[in-house]
């Protein structure tokens, strides 16, 4: 038996290559066990390293940045409200000050789901609110989260009532509901805390008035930053539930007045409850800045008794519709306003905490007779011969007339332009005339009859003259004054007749339209604080100044961080001997015995510059004409310091109520004591 040897298993072959595949190839050489060992640890190394780099990026280099995350997720920022700046007067007394008060409000997060609705129910009786009221703070308070841009540019929102009911919207943040709550109902809501789940009393600062209702249109109040307000750019920055100025010098100073709001850092837990209700961190707020205003406290008092002195005067003359006025008292050099008053007003502590709607009403009825009404800025009527002082200058200006000119007044005019049958004819105040009279005289004893005369030459002329003096010198545009809500006023031209009236016959300028913008009737209408501004560019020598009440901003230690004077003025060119025979007027009408306010002034310590104006005035509530009395003067006459003007609703003739009223704040400025007149006058 022959036995043969398997392939490989010869114990002398066991060295030699094991040769794989077709003989003509190479022998494949196994890399050894070290070789494998060596890659393998080589990979894993690699491996480790990037791990452990990883490891040391993510601990070493970028630890205080998780720290940070970290502490955000494990902190919660509350905001922590700034306490707002003062309102002072020109020599620092409080106008608007801070008192402490409390405010409830509810924490969305802490109400449990589906009790909502059924807690607000409640909450409103407590409060003395309809639970309306306290969905529609809730909805204000979170809507402007919900806003979404389309791709057009414009806004969209999500806001349902249904996502807070959810709890689909909800917050940390406390959301108020009512701000200056009684002592009763904070003691009432504490006792019950888990009656009302999430409700919260919190202390806040509310605004103090301690000079009571003086200046309160002017000064203007607080309330909750509306979602229109956000978007407006005086508002930019701002959020919701912000406590911001609504008008008056609240508004346009609120940046400054408002001051910083702090930051507290809340610990709280994974559901953004919180964890203890000390604060672990954060920023103190910064209080607001004190607005220095222009306003003399002293003669801004006098101001307001003096309008309730000329509707007492007018209703001894009869005139028992007079329920309103205005006056502005302000320095002809410079615009500083050292008071601005106006009839009826209102109390501004009816604001502080949010204004009820019972209260709210009571205001805005009919009868009340728009207490909130900013009358110096907002109320623009006719101003009656009080005008005389613009078409004077215009008249000297243009050469309509010279200083000697003269004109015979027997009561009445008609138009020898005027083409119809029988002409227009236009009344004198003195219906048995003046007789002959300058320009000097004309002023002086407010002839009618005179400046018809000049209006008709006016319109002889062509043109616009008359109505572009008068934009010159301030009116039929807004002055400047740093508050909201001024009007324009309207100079009316032929231009704007053609744009407004209807009919062609309306259309066209006649003589009867030149007649009556003469002596500050027809479609002119005027502001007592263009008025003011015109006549304090007769006094200062045909400076146009701008109006203001702030006078600058300081800090707490008393430092000014801004000035508010306003560097904006302008000269209008006029002749200085026209200017001087116009002054003379106004100076002989309150101290010639002529003169229309004499028997108020002729005496008087210090020389008054003034006139009468007695407009007409269409009344909507009794459907026909009625007279305002308007007084516009300035003082000292042979060195203007102060120009003050007044107007009162219904009020007749301006000698009678306005003029005696002025008096009364010429006390007020130059600390003399005149009493309060009695005395009866007949005049324009």
């Amino acid at each position: 038996m022959i036995c043969v040897p398997l392939l490989g298993r010869d114990p002398a072959r066991r060295d030699r290559p094991i040769r794989t595949g077709r003989r003509d190839r190479p022998i494949i050489q196994l890399p050894s066990i070290a070789l494998r060992v060596a890659v393998i640890v080589g990979i894993a190394a690699v491996m480790f390293g990037i791990v452990f780099f990883r490891l040391w990026f993510l601990q070493i280099l970028s630890g205080q940045e998780f720290v940070a995350q970290a502490n955000d997720n494990r902190l919660s920022s509350v905001k922590v409200v700034a306490q707002r700046g003062y309102i002072v007067d020109r020599k620092g007394e409080v106008i608007v000050g801070n008192r402490p008060g409390e405010a409830a409000g509810i924490r969305l997060m802490d109400v449990p789901e589906g009790m909502l609705d059924d807690e607000l129910e409640r909450l409103a009786r407590v409060l003395r609110m309809r639970p309306g009221e306290l969905r529609k703070r809730i909805k204000d308070y979170l809507y402007p989260s919900t806003l979404e841009q389309n791709e057009d540019g414009t806004w969209s929102s999500f806001f349902t009532w249904q996502l807070v009911a959810d709890k689909d919207l909800t917050g940390l943040d406390l959301i108020v509901l009512k701000h200056d709550v009684s002592r009763k109902v904070v003691t009432y809501l504490k006792e019950r805390t888990l009656q009302f789940p999430g409700v919260e009393i919190q202390d806040e600062s509310l605004r103090s008035y301690p000079q009571g209702d003086m200046a309160a249109q002017v000064l203007g109040h607080l309330g909750e930053i509306s979602a229109d307000q956000l978007e407006t750019q005086h508002f930019k920055g701002y959020d919701s539930g912000d406590v911001v100025g609504y008008d008056g010098l609240e508004y346009t100073y609120d940046k400054w007045l408002r001051g910083r709001d702090g930051v507290a850092r809340i610990e709280v837990d994974a559901h953004g409850r919180p964890k203890q209700t000390d604060p672990v961190g954060g920023r103190m707020p910064d209080a607001g800045d004190t607005l220095v205003t222009t306003i003399d406290s002293k003669v801004q008092a006098a101001s307001e008794q003096a309008l309730r002195t000329g509707i007492s005067l007018a209703h001894s003359d009869g005139q028992y519709a007079a329920n309103g006025g205005a006056a502005v008292v302000m320095d002809v050099k410079n615009g500083d306003i050292l008071g601005m008053a106006s009839y009826p007003t209102y109390d501004p502590d009816l604001w502080v905490g949010g204004i009820s709607a019972k209260d709210y009403k009571k205001l805005t009825r009919k009868s009340a007779n728009n207490p909130m009404l900013i009358r110096p800025i907002m109320e623009a009527k006719a101003v009656g011969s009080t005008f005389k002082a613009v078409t004077s200058i215009a008249a000297l200006e243009e050469g309509v007339i010279t200083p000697g000119t003269t004109e015979w007044c027997p009561g009445s005019y008609s138009s020898p332009n005027d083409l119809a049958d029988p002409p227009q004819e236009f009344k004198c105040w003195a219906h048995d005339g003046h007789g002959n009279l300058d320009l000097i005289g004309a002023i002086t004893q407010s002839c009618d009859v005179y400046f018809y005369n000049v209006g008709n030459a006016f319109y002889n002329r062509q043109g616009s003259a008359l109505s572009d003096w008068a934009g010159r010198l301030g009116m039929g545009d807004t002055t400047g004054i740093d508050i909201p809500g001024e009007s324009e006023g309207r100079v009316p031209t032929p231009a704007w007749k053609k744009q407004h009236y209807e009919t062609e016959i309306d259309k066209l300028w006649k003589p009867g339209d030149s007649i009556l913008l003469s002596v500050g009737q027809g479609d002119l209408e005027a502001t007592p604080l263009q008025l003011a501004t015109s006549y304090a560019a007769v006094a200062n020598g045909g400076t146009v100044v701008t109006p203001h009440l702030g006078l600058k901003v300081v800090d707490a230690a008393g430092e000014t961080i801004r000035d508010l004077e306003p560097t904006t003025s302008r000269k209008v060119d006029m002749s200085q001997t026209n200017l001087d025979v116009v002054r003379r007027g106004l100076y002989d009408a309150a101290h010639s015995p002529a003169g229309t306010s004499a028997p108020i002034f002729f005496d008087y310590k210090v020389a008054v510059a003034g006139k009468t104006g007695t407009a007409e005035v269409w009344d909507d509530t009794s459907k026909h004409y009625v007279d305002y009395a308007w007084y516009a003067s300035y003082a000292p006459a042979d060195n203007p310091k102060y120009v003050v003007v007044v107007m009162i609703e219904k009020g007749g003739h301006g000698a009678s109520t306005a003029a005696p009223a002025t008096r009364m704040i010429y006390d007020a400025l130059f600390n003399l004591d005149s009493g309060e007149f009695s005395g009866s006058v007949s005049g324009d």
